[in-house]
């Protein structure tokens, strides 16, 4: 008899983790459930693996609060336990929050909200260089795909919530486009304000804090 319990898994990707590649965090996720020893289910056929599932990629670099894993078991364990097994397993800077049964879908994603910190010399003046790039008429940018390479224009991509001045940085909090059907991950963002502003900043922080299915609910 195949037994198929399902869980999400979200789990948070911090300090030195923002720099584990989304191939490498596959392998990190598939060593920690053995190491907690959980009844792991994998697929069948000629070439058996651990059935894992990622909402979203992240890009390299960023970090998040909200990431989230599919998985499978053989048997039904209590979420808490399994929560507990796999945070006993897992490296510094990757940290499950909270484990349940999946309740969106991965196509219903629609977009994700990210806290951005640019630090910079002169932050009025940053400020003022990040509303004249978002005033432009167009920032056409390249994207490549598996198939081909298009030019996109982003500006009507970024939607700024808020935008704080502190005295060593400026702050954004702002949503981009995610899934299958728009995708704009931030360091895409970031690289084309790079290309605008007169003055020299460096990415501080770059942190995905919430995914937005179609109907505006959280992904969870």
């Amino acid at each position: 008899m195949d037994t198929r319990v399902n869980y999400r898994a979200v789990f948070e990707k911090t300090g030195s983790a923002k720099y584990i590649s989304h191939l490498d965090l596959n392998r990190c996720m598939q060593r920690a459930i053995r190491r907690a020893g959980l009844p792991a289910w994998y697929t069948e056929g000629f070439h058996p693996h651990m059935y894992l599932m990622f909402a979203l990629a992240l890009s390299l670099g960023a970090e998040s609060l909200c990431e989230t894993m599919d998985f499978r078991l053989t048997q039904e364990l209590p979420a808490q336990e399994v929560l507990e097994r796999l945070n006993a397993a897992l490296p510094e800077g990757l940290k499950v929050h909270d484990v349940h049964a999946p309740v969106h879908q991965s196509a219903d994603i629609a977009g994700a909200q990210y806290r951005v910190r640019l630090a910079a010399a002169d932050v009025p003046a940053l400020a003022a260089q990040w509303e004249a790039f978002l005033a432009q008429p167009e920032c056409i940018i390249e994207k490549k795909t598996k198939h081909r390479t298009r030019e996109i224009d982003i500006l009507p991509m970024i939607s700024v919530q808020e935008m704080t001045q502190h005295p060593d940085f400026l702050e954004i909090i702002l949503r981009l486009p995610a899934g299958n059907d728009s995708n704009l991950n931030i360091s895409v963002v970031t690289d084309a304000f790079k290309n605008h502003a007169e003055q020299a900043f460096t990415v501080d922080k770059a942190i995905r804090e919430k995914i937005f299915c179609r109907n505006a609910e959280e992904f969870f």
